[in-house]
């Protein structure tokens, strides 16, 4: 065998042997994304060369010309595999159906059948005979309809090229080294088409070019994982979210970055296909969440970004076995600088609340046990009656302390709550007030679930407002709505004009000399019981509380 021949048969044979051994990895690391058409087209190049070489290796004419005939399988194959591989690849998967495969696979399955029944006719080959120079490879004269064979193959060809470059064209900025390798594959079978048309060389060139092709496109779009995600697919889902999006994949590379999170962590295009540890290397905090799979960001993680001291939620997702992750970066510094302004408020309203309770409560009580200890050695009606006005301002200033601390205490959710029957509840608050002669109608036998204190406290104010307002022989009604949806606390005194309403229950407001501060701890009660306060006219044309959005329990239930 001539050198030049054993070095055609090295080639093809080793591009047999690569093509075989990429399709075998691709087929492995598939996850349903289009790399198992790819699989398909590295299959039909390994046919197409394997044919090859075996078609120059024959020792005979027949046997040649056999060989020859099974490269037609191989470039089939090739050509409609690739082209289905590049329609998923760029996120046009819904495109490839049977109907579509069975379409594109009628031209080839008619040349090949041609082809196996070239002895009948000359549609396809014109003659084939042996190379004059050396003895083996066939010199091949292609009739008409071979023509319109490799024009079919053309079209895929350009097709799949289109798709691919439209591709690099849209990921040249974050993928230009995958971008460059994409596009001389794309270049070499086109290249090796024209030297076999116009040069016509003893050995055919394309099937050669064609195996470094595939090569060059493994390495551009397997490499760094890209077919786990397609690029075209992933930047549209990138595009439209608000939130910064990382992409590592299995080797904990990082592949993909959208702005947000290239502003966030002041990234570039260089961090694309390096080490995320050694891009994330500013941000340890960060770092250790996304290089650990086992790790997960219980709280947000703290960050030093170029506009200053940033919080990051971070969310996770597997792609895959094998195939990396996807990091979700929301930005959530103001939430965190308002939790921490809420519990500093928090704080200080503690302390408000202590020195109410302890610095102001002290002196109270020391003033009001002078004063009882001054009532015994005090005789006559005015010193007496001057006493009297001390006591009462002493038991509003009294009452002022309680309704502030149950204001800073009351306001938070009820964490557990219990079973409270209203009925006694009701009760229990009417036996706390100075009703002198008022009258207290309980209709309301229900049970909820809540703080049976802080309830007793809110129903404490209700009636105190009522005797308050409506007089010391006011009649107070507390019943259920009649749509069930919860409960009301009524009077038959002057009412609450209509412009007066909805300042009722603000902090401070006060019709008469009371502390102002009780409403608004019925507002704060019902608010932390998820429920809501309405203030309406009753019946008579009094004041109406309406205590909406309850849901009654049966008695002795629990959460």
């Amino acid at each position: 065998m001539q050198p030049f021949l054993r070095l055609y048969v090295a080639s093809m044979l080793f591009s047999t042997i690569v093509a075989t051994s990429l399709a075998v990895l691709v087929w492995r690391r598939d996850d349903g994304r289009g790399g198992r058409w790819f699989a398909l087209s590295l299959c039909g190049i390994a046919l197409w060369t394997g044919f090859q070489s075996l078609s120059v290796l024959a020792t005979t004419r027949a046997t040649s010309i056999l060989w020859l005939k099974f490269t037609f399988l191989g470039s089939g194959a090739a050509g409609i595999g690739l082209l289905l591989f590049a329609l998923v690849y760029t996120g046009r998967g819904h495109l490839v159906t049977p109907r579509l495969v069975a379409l594109l696979s009628a031209e080839p399955l008619l040349t090949l059948t041609l082809v196996f029944t070239s002895e009948r006719h000359d549609l396809i080959f014109r003659s084939l005979r042996l190379h004059p120079e050396t003895g083996q490879l066939l010199a091949v004269e292609y009739a008409s309809t071979y023509l319109v064979h490799l024009a079919y193959m053309s079209i895929l060809l350009a097709l799949t090229t289109a798709l691919l470059l439209q591709l690099c064209f849209r990921a040249r900025d974050l993928y230009r080294g995958q971008s460059i390798a994409i596009l001389v594959a794309l270049g070499l079978p086109w290249a090796g088409t024209i030297v076999d048309g116009i040069v016509a060389p003893p050995m055919n060139v394309t099937e050669p070019t064609f195996t470094v092709s595939v090569v060059l496109l493994w390495v551009g779009l397997f490499w760094y994982d890209l077919v786990e995600v397609p690029p075209v697919a992933r930047a549209r889902v990138l595009e439209t979210l608000s939130e910064g999006v990382l992409v590592v994949n299995g080797r904990g590379r990082v592949v993909d970055v959208n702005t947000v999170a290239a502003s966030l962590l002041d990234l570039d295009e260089s961090a694309v296909g390096n080490p995320a540890s050694d891009v994330l290397a500013t941000h340890p905090p960060l770092r250790a969440v996304v290089t650990d799979s086992t790790a997960r960001a219980a709280a947000p993680v703290h960050i030093d970004a170029p506009t200053g001291e940033r919080y990051l939620e971070v969310e996770r997702t597997t792609l895959g076995e094998h195939a990396g992750e996807v990091f979700l970066l929301q930005d959530v510094t103001e939430r965190i600088r308002h939790e921490r302004e809420l519990e500093r408020q928090n704080e200080r309203l503690d302390q408000f609340a202590s020195v109410v309770s302890h610095d102001l409560r002290n002196p109270l009580n020391v003033a009001e046990g002078y004063v009882d200890l001054l009532d015994e050695h005090v005789d006559g009606q005015e010193p007496t009656a001057y006493l009297e006005e001390v006591e009462t301002s002493h038991d509003r200033m009294a009452r002022i302390v309680d309704d502030v601390l149950a204001l800073a205490r009351d306001g938070d959710a009820v964490e557990q709550p219990e079973p409270v029957p209203l009925a006694d509840v009701v009760a229990n608050a009417w036996a706390q007030v100075e009703t002198a002669d008022a009258t207290l109608a309980c209709e309301l036998d229900r049970t909820v679930q809540g703080d049976g204190s802080q309830l007793q406290r809110s129903f404490e104010n209700l009636f105190r407002n009522a005797v308050e307002h409506g007089g010391r022989t006011v009649t107070v009604t507390v019943g259920e709505l009649d749509d069930g949806s919860g409960f009301f606390v009524a009077d038959d005194g002057p009412g609450i004009p209509d412009a007066e309403r909805e300042a009722i229950v603000d902090s401070g407001y006060s019709g008469t000399d009371g502390t102002g501060l009780g409403l608004a701890i019925v507002d704060t009660v019902v608010r932390a019981h998820g429920w809501t306060l309405a203030v309406t006219d009753s019946e008579t044309d009094g004041a109406r509380f309406e205590v909406r959005d309850v849901a009654f329990v049966a008695a002795g239930a629990t959460v």
